[in-house]
This record gives C-alpha cells, sequence and structure tokens, in this order.
C-alpha cells in the first residue's frame, strides 16, 4: 500500500508514470555478490531513493548500506524519501514514533546480515570509507533526521486536505 500510495502521489505531481526497481525482486539472492556487484550503477540512475521502513529496518545492514550507496554515487539528501511503516494490527502512530525513534539511535555495529561474511564485508566498508561507526552512524542518523522532518511535513500537509 505504502509503495501504491506513493507512485500514486508521484505521478499525480508530475505527470508521469512511475518505474520502481525493487532491490529484493531486482538482485538475485541466489548470485548475491554478482548482483550486489551492481548495486551502485542501479542506485546513480534513481530519480529518487525510496525507503519504505518497518520494525526491522535499523536491523539491518543493507538496508542502510543503501542509502551510503546511494548517496556515495551522487544521490542527494533531498532525493530520498522515507515512508514509515507499521505491522498490520499495530497501533500506527505508536509504531511510527517508536521506528523514528529507533532511526535517531542507528548503530551500524548493531545491525545484522542474514550471512555474517556480509555484514564483515559491510562493516569493513563503511569503516575504510569513514574511519569508524561513529561517523557514518552520525551521517546515517543525519539523513534519517531530514527525512523526517519532510515526511512529517508532508503527512501533515496532507491530514488538513484529506479533511476537506
Amino acid at each position: 500500500q505504502a509503495f501504491a500510495r506513493w507512485a500514486r502521489e508521484q505521478e499525480e505531481a508530475t505527470g508521469k508514470e512511475v518505474t520502481l526497481w525493487l532491490d529484493k525482486a531486482c538482485i538475485d539472492q541466489n548470485n548475491i555478490d554478482q548482483s550486489l556487484a551492481c548495486l551502485p550503477i542501479f542506485l546513480s540512475g534513481c530519480q529518487t531513493l525510496l525507503i519504505v521502513a518497518g520494525p526491522t529496518y535499523c536491523s539491518r545492514l543493507w538496508c542502510v548500506m543503501e542509502i551510503f550507496t546511494f548517496l556515495r554515487m551522487g544521490g542527494e539528501t533531498e532525493r530520498i524519501e522515507l515512508k514509515l511503516i507499521a505491522n498490520p494490527g499495530q497501533n500506527q502512530a505508536a509504531a511510527k514514533r517508536e521506528l523514528a525513534a529507533q532511526l535517531g539511535t542507528f548503530n551500524a555495529s548493531k545491525a545484522q546480515c542474514y550471512k555474517q561474511e556480509d555484514r564483515q564485508r559491510l562493516l569493513a566498508v563503511i569503516e575504510a570509507g569513514f574511519g569508524d561507526f561513529d561517523e557514518f552512524n552520525k551521517g546515517v542518523r543525519e539523513v534519517f533526521k531530514l527525512r523526517l522532518k519532510l515526511t512529517e511535513g508532508r503527512n501533515h500537509v496532507l491530514g488538513k486536505n484529506e479533511t476537506k
């Protein structure tokens, strides 16, 4: 629903049909090393990086590495959109507040990957690129903070328009 709503909003705003590239669907999960070698190319071609973040987002290192890659490939923070979602049945507002708090305290050293060797490789990339996790964590938190402000502003405006 979040993807469909976002795509409708984009189409209404631009008059153009939206094309989505979904990493989970487009990266061969059985040949992940070869597919991930192309990730920078895929992300450099994106006009917008849409992050649909749910309760497990901050615990998944690959997700956050996509932000890092997008920015390193010339993407701008302003071209990142963040949509927070909750599990069905959860109080939506409370779940989104909890997720926003998690984003504000993101720590790469606590995030995991399905494969331990992927985690070690990604942590090494972070250390090589930033010197330590603190700088990387600060950068990621700042992206989340800036994008959450934009998201909250849009949701507030949407709420006003929907009541008319």
